[in-house]
Order: structure tokens, then C-alpha cells, then sequence
């Protein structure tokens, strides 16, 4: 994803540009960086561990909040609603998700080392610290989940800086970060973070009954397009080499027998299959294609 066009455009002179241009500019390179970040996070998903997991995102959110201090540092806000929209829509989406991020990775780091009894005393903790930090502020959370504006100027514009009162997280925080930013970032954050908690508390009282729903739970899986489909994918993913069987890439005959088992079809007439498709007139690759698209179209609508 190039942004340099857009960053460029970012800080052409006023005599070249419009204000109105500029003020899209900024929006695009907002839009292409959440984008990114997005689809960063999204194929940590097959990341197992859940520690490292977590650290990576955590490491892929901060990169995308520095490369928005270093866009926006010596960037001038065109007009008044511009600056407001930056602090209090743009950096809380970024900022909220290193928060709850933190938070999850401290939790999932605690769970290899601790026992049932301090799992359970940190989500309690930590529940209480939400609820305390909801109490303290409840006017701007009003304000916030209100969708208002009346004191927009006043709380998300430079002049409402932090002045040094969240050192904590100095490293991450931009300098220009306003104090309202901070906490309707941590709001965003601690709401995810608190759904997480339950779940965990939950989990962690109803140890027997997870266990149990795992042995009895059986998901319902069916092939969803014609076995021609299904053999062209198989070719596809024996020639891509993407999955290892015991050191060695995986065989034509092994992924069609885990095809068989996960799908609960009938692979018998793969060679007729495979046959027929290398012989199509119109379309020698029809899932494939249709995929390339599907997975084009997607890029294109998150890149808006």
C-alpha cells in the first residue's frame, strides 16, 4: 500500500493546493493506515500461541501509531474541525487497540504462570479498575457515547494537551496528544477489555463445563461448491507447497483423504475430476479466479 502520493500531497505548499484537497489527503492516508494495521492484525490470527500472538499485534499497532506522529508532527491542520477530528475520531481507533492490546497480553502472560486463585483475583482487580475508571469519568463518557460536540474545541485541540501527565506510556503517546484523546481511547479500550474479562471469569468458573462442551460439541461441516472446485483447490495447495506433513510437503492422495474425512464427501473420482478441470474450454480455474477476485475486491473496499 503506497501512501507516499498522499503524503506528498500531505505537504505541498498552500499556493499548489486547496485547503478542501489537503483536508482529503489527510483522510486517505488515515483510511490506508487503519487499513493496513487491519489487515496486519488479521493474519496474526494464525499465530497459535497466544502470547506471541498478542505481541506481535502489539508490536503492529505501534509501528502504525508512529508512522502517524511522524506524518502528522509537522503537519498543520487545515481548519478547526480538522484538528478536532484527528484527536477525537482518528487516534483513539489506533491508541485504543495498543491499550486493550497491552492489557490482553499482560492477562494471557499471567495464565502460564499463575493458578486459578490469582487468575481470579486480577480479573476481579481489574474489573473493579474499569468500573472506578468508568465512575471518574462518567461526564465524558456522556459526552462520548452521546456522539456530542459542544466542547469539542475545548477538549480535542492541541491547546488541551497532556503536559507530561501521562509519562507512562510516553514512548507511544504522541507529545501533541490531548488528555481527552487519552481517555476516550482508554474508554474504547477498557469496553473491549472488560468483555474480555468476563469471558475469562467465566471460563475459569466454568472449567468442567468447557471441557465437556469441547468433547460433545461437533460442528457441522459440508462442502460448499462441486467436487470439481474442491480438486482444483486441492491441486492448488499440493503445487503451493503450503502444507508440511511430517517434514515434507503434503501429497495429492494425503489432502484428498483430509478433504474426504473434514468434508464428509466422496473424493473417489479425484483423477476424473482433476481430469476434466486441466480440459475446461472456458475457464481452466474458475474457484481460483473467482477467489483473486473476491480477495481483490475486498483490498479495494477496506482501502476506501
Amino acid at each position: 500500500m503506497d501512501l507516499m502520493p498522499l503524503i506528498r500531497t500531505l505537504h505541498m505548499g498552500k499556493r499548489y493546493l486547496t485547503i478542501a484537497a489537503k483536508t482529503h489527503a489527510m483522510q486517505e492516508v488515515f483510511q490506508q493506515l487503519q487499513a493496513k494495521m487491519e489487515l496486519s492484525l488479521e493474519e496474526t490470527n494464525l499465530i497459535p500461541d497466544p502470547v506471541e500472538r498478542y505481541g506481535r499485534c502489539i508490536k503492529l499497532v505501534s509501528k502504525s501509531i508512529d508512522e502517524i506522529k511522524g506524518l502528522f508532527s509537522s503537519y498543520t491542520f487545515q481548519t478547526l474541525e480538522e484538528e478536532i477530528h484527528y484527536f477525537k475520531d482518528i487516534c483513539p481507533v489506533f491508541y485504543s487497540r495498543h491499550f486493550y492490546l497491552t492489557k490482553v497480553y499482560d492477562i494471557e502472560l499471567l495464565k502460564r504462570s499463575a493458578g486459578k486463585k490469582n487468575l481470579r483475583w486480577k480479573f476481579d482487580h481489574d474489573l473493579r479498575e474499569i468500573e472506578l475508571f468508568f465512575t471518574q469519568n462518567q461526564g465524558l463518557c456522556k459526552y462520548f457515547y452521546g456522539s456530542l460536540t459542544y466542547l469539542d474545541e475545548q477538549l480535542f485541540t492541541r491547546r488541551n494537551g497532556h503536559q507530561g501527565l501521562i509519562e507512562d506510556l510516553s514512548p507511544v503517546i504522541d507529545p501533541n496528544f490531548t488528555l481527552a484523546t487519552y481517555k476516550v481511547s482508554w474508554i474504547m479500550a477498557n469496553q473491549k477489555y472488560r468483555s474480555y474479562l468476563q469471558k475469562e471469569l467465566h471460563r475459569l468458573d466454568h472449567a468442567d463445563e468447557n471441557i465437556q462442551e469441547n468433547k460433545t460439541r461437533k460442528d457441522v461441516i459440508s462442502l460448499g461448491v462441486s467436487k470439481s472446485y474442491l480438486a482444483e483447490e486441492i491441486v492448488a495447495l499440493q503445487l503451493a507447497e503450503l502444507i508440511y506433513v511430517n517434514g515434507q510437503p503434503a501429497s495429492l492422495a494425503w489432502l484428498t483423504e483430509q478433504a474426504e474425512l473434514l468434508l464428509h464427501t466422496d473424493l473417489k473420482d479425484f483423477k476424473s475430476l482433476d481430469y476434466a478441470n486441466r480440459n475446461r474450454k472456458k475457464e481452466m480455474t474458475p474457484l481460483l479466479s473467482s477467489m483473486i477476485k473476491k480477495y481483490i475486491d475486498r483490498a479495494n473496499r477496506l482501502n476506501k
